[in-house]
C-alpha cells in the first residue's frame, strides 16, 4: 500500500511541476496586472501542493522503521518522558475557549486531511492515551491550571503553523516536532505523540 501511495505521489509531483512550468510561462507572457496576479496566486498554490507531496513522500520513505521505533518506545512510556515534553509548553499564554462539535478520531482525521502515514502515526498515541490522562490529572494537584496551559501551548502553535499555510499531514508532522521539541530521542518522540493524540482526541487541536 505504501509503495502504491509513493508511486501516486511521485506522479502527482511530476504533474504539478509541469503545471508550475506552464503557469510560469503564462506569467512571463502576461501583459495585464490582473492576469499576473492570478498566475502568481496559482503558482503559489502549486508550490504549496508540491511541498505537501514531498513531505508525505519523505514520511513514507522513513515510515516502517520510524513507526516500529515509536511503537516500541510508546509501550515503555513513563511520566518522566511526559513531564519532559510538557515542561516547555506550559509557559505559553492560555487561549480563549472555542466551542465546536466534537467528532470521533477517524472522521476528524479525514476532515483534517490526515491520510495514510499520518493516520497510523497519530493512532500510535492511543497506546498511552490513558496514561496521558492520568498524568494530566496528577499534574493538576501540583499546577492547578496545567490542562489549560498545556492546551494553550498546542493551540498557539497550531494556529501559528496553520497561518503559514500548513495543513493535513504536513501540519501533523510540524505539531509532532513541536510536541517533542524536535528531539531525535524516540522516547521523547513517543511522549510528544501521546500528548498530541490525547489533545487530538479531546478536540483541543485540529478542526473538529
Amino acid at each position: 500500500m505504501h509503495q502504491q501511495r509513493k508511486n501516486d505521489i511521485e506522479k502527482h509531483i511530476n504533474e504539478e511541476l509541469i503545471l508550475q512550468k506552464e503557469l510560469e510561462d503564462d506569467l512571463r507572457l502576461a501583459q495585464e496586472s490582473q492576469q499576473k496576479t492570478k498566475f502568481k496566486k496559482q503558482i503559489k498554490e502549486v508550490k504549496a501542493r508540491i511541498s505537501e507531496y514531498k513531505t508525505e513522500l519523505d514520511s513514507l520513505s522513513n515510515h516502517p522503521q520510524k513507526q516500529e521505533s515509536l511503537v516500541s518506545a510508546m509501550t515503555t512510556l513513563t511520566f518522566r518522558e511526559l513531564d519532559m515534553v510538557t515542561q516547555g509548553i506550559l509557559c505559553m499564554p492560555i487561549s480563549a475557549e472555542v466551542n465546536y462539535t466534537v467528532l470521533p478520531p477517524v472522521p476528524k482525521m479525514l476532515k483534517n486531511e490526515l491520510t495514510g502515514v499520518a493516520q497510523s502515526r497519530l493512532m500510535t498515541g492511543v497506546i498511552q492515551a490513558r496514561m496521558v490522562g492520568n498524568f494530566v490529572e496528577n499534574m493538576v494537584n501540583i499546577i492547578p491550571d496545567f490542562p489549560e496551559r498545556l492546551k494553550a501551548g498546542f493551540v498557539k502553535e497550531y494556529q501559528r503553523l496553520q497561518a503559514t499555510g500548513l495543513k493535513g499531514n504536513a501540519l501533523l508532522d510540524a505539531l509532532h516536532e513541536f510536541s517533542c521539541n524536535s528531539s531525535s530521542d524516540y522516547d521523547l518522540q513517543a511522549a510528544g505523540l501521546a500528548v498530541l493524540y490525547y489533545l487530538f482526541e479531546k478536540c483541543e487541536v485540529f478542526e473538529r
